[in-house]
């Protein structure tokens, strides 16, 4: 399995390195940091969620919160790739080019790239700090000290965890288009990413269950499942307050951002199978799931969470393409998908060798609810 990842990211790679050498440089390195900021979030968003329950004193899953701080495999790799963004600078903002006066203290190329990779390097220490903390084994049950440790540590990771993944959201994302502004747009990217992280956990805890790795029990698997469809809701009310304000103000230097995406083809289609595929059918099936029992088979759970993953990572399609080229397509070329599926086995790929390093034990008792 190791090899045929390896050989994916290959191809990946060289499929991204033809592509940005070619006359169509800023479609690949869009397509780069789409998948750049999907992974990255997904990946450091799990040790978040396990910072959550750490602090909430969430004791309903010491197993899920292990498989969910698993997902930190991929953060030096993402280091690593944000680093490389700095290459495609010009192809993406087009500030670094042209400088906006009023805007110049914020965006410049400096202060830019070196607050991106100051705060990605702090939380990722973080989260590699507290992920050794939860997966140490050694631990007597009911330690203060390791108690106290854990919570200053998940305090630390949560505090840097929202100002970094918000920041990525105004800085990677919405200076794409450096005249158009939304004070919610960092939050609505951290609650998007929360919902992918709770999808992401959801499928892992599955499949650990399915594999023999751990024993979490279906009441345990339904709340994972009630913590994906809050923030399903989440996503869709930030997403609807950032668009009433804007809607309701009528500026034009907001306004053309959305009429660009939702009145427009083909990002109109995007926008009703993002709409449709990320939350409605989940919402709908969720909510049915959540009113009984909790289900002994987790299928439609599963799938569920991978139309709410596909979901995301279209709508971050539909927020990079066309902020970068008004004349942009969708991403479905051969390319685009060797990239999308390079950046897919270095995840993978990451995550296993990081298991394989630190081999965590899944398989822990879980109080009755």
């Amino acid at each position: 399995m190791s090899v045929i990842l390896s050989v994916l990211a290959a191809i990946g790679a060289i499929a991204f390195l033809i592509g940005a050498r070619s006359a169509d440089a800023p479609a690949a390195w869009s397509i780069y940091l789409v998948n750049l900021v999907f992974w990255s979030a997904l990946a450091v968003t799990g040790p978040a969620i396990a910072a959550m329950m750490q602090l909430t004193e969430a004791r309903w899953s010491p197993s899920v919160r292990r498989i969910s701080v698993t997902t930190i495999g991929f953060l030096p790799v993402s280091f690593v790739l944000l680093v490389v963004l700095f290459v495609g600078r010009d192809a993406l903002y087009s500030w670094v080019s042209h400088p906006i006066a009023i805007k110049a203290s914020w965006l410049n190329t400096k202060f830019f790239f070196g607050r991106t990779l100051v705060l990605a390097a702090a939380l990722f220490i973080v989260c590699f700090a507290f992920a050794a903390a939860i997966l140490r084994d050694s631990v007597p049950p009911g330690d203060e000290r390791v108690r106290i440790h854990r919570n200053r540590l998940a305090t630390l990771l949560l505090f840097l965890w929202l100002i970094t993944v918000s920041l990525w959201g105004f800085d990677l994302l919405m200076s794409l288009e450096p005249r158009w502004y939304s004070g919610l747009f960092g939050g609505y990217f951290a609650v998007s990413s929360l919902y992918t992280a709770f999808c992401l956990v959801a499928l892992l805890t599955v499949r650990a269950n399915a594999r023999g790795f751990a024993a979490v029990p279906p009441a345990a698997v339904q709340d994972v499942a009630k913590l994906q469809f809050a923030m399903s809701i989440m996503w869709m009310y930030f997403f609807w307050s950032q668009y009433l304000v804007i809607w309701y103000g009528n500026v034009p230097a907001e306004t053309r951002y959305f009429v660009h995406r939702f009145l427009l083809q083909p990002w109109l289609t995007l926008a009703w199978v993002i709409f449709v595929v990320g939350w409605l059918i989940p919402f709908v099936y969720l909510l049915k799931r959540l009113t009984g029992r909790p289900p002994q088979r987790h299928g439609p759970l599963v799938v569920v969470a991978l139309m709410g993953l596909v979901a995301i990572f279209l709508e971050r399609v539909f927020l990079v393409f066309p902020s970068v080229s008004a004349q942009s397509r969708l991403p479905f070329t051969v390319r685009d998908v060797l990239v999308t599926l390079g950046f897919f086995a270095l995840f993978l790929l990451s995550r296993r060798v990081y298991m394989q390093r630190v081999r965590p034990v899944f398989n822990l008792p879980h109080p009755t609810h």
